[in-house]
């Protein structure tokens, strides 16, 4: 019987020890991590992690006074007169590939005679009776290279409309521009016709 209640007592005993040990280890666990963390913190250097950034400083210029008395201008530089001054500074124009304007059109008759080179009319279409009219803008800068181009008005097919934008850019790169058109772009409206002729 005194085996028993020694047994009893001890068996109660060990399991209040073991929730004050696990508590403690938990405890002295985490003061260790949170002193660890500090001590890294405080060895390791700032920019360990940051990445290597380059500072530049950019200034805008604003003419000189002489400047300004000598082109009249007044020193008003809001947002919308610089935006309309970067504007004017791009020169461009936008012109019909079938133009008559004398001082684009020989210009323009070289790229339509490229583009046209490259322009198919897909026989799949013509066999499904595909027929349509279609307008495609594209960009090009004073170099001859394509920037944009893009289906304005659609033939109403997918195909067509696709075989018309592959001739322009298979015919890219363009002649530069002649000495005599004095632009950094040019906009150009081309149209594309595919009918069948009846016979």
């Amino acid at each position: 019987m005194d085996q028993m209640a020694f047994i009893k007592i001890n068996s109660s005993k060990p399991g209040l020890e073991r929730i004050h040990i696990i508590a403690l280890t938990f405890l002295l666990s985490f003061l260790i991590h949170i002193f660890l963390f500090i001590a890294i913190q405080s060895i390791l250097p700032n920019n360990l992690f940051e990445s290597n950034l380059k500072v530049y400083q950019v200034d805008l210029m604003t003419p000189l006074a002489e400047e300004l008395e000598e082109s009249g201008e007044s020193g008003d530089y809001s947002d919308e007169k610089i935006e309309k001054n970067i504007e004017t500074k791009a020169k461009e124009a936008t012109i019909s590939l079938d133009t008559g304007i004398e001082i684009y059109a020989p210009y323009a008759r070289v790229i339509k005679e490229k583009i046209f080179y490259h322009w198919v009319y897909p026989l799949s279409a013509q066999n499904a009776d595909m027929q349509g009219d279609l307008l495609v803008a594209f960009r090009i800068d004073s170099f001859g290279n394509l920037i944009t181009c893009e289906i304005k008005k659609t033939s109403g097919y997918k195909i067509l409309d696709n075989y018309a934008l592959e001739a322009i850019r298979l015919a890219n790169p363009f002649p530069p521009f002649p000495d005599s058109l004095d632009l950094q772009f040019l906009n150009i409206n081309a149209s594309f016709s595919y009918q069948l002729s009846l016979e």
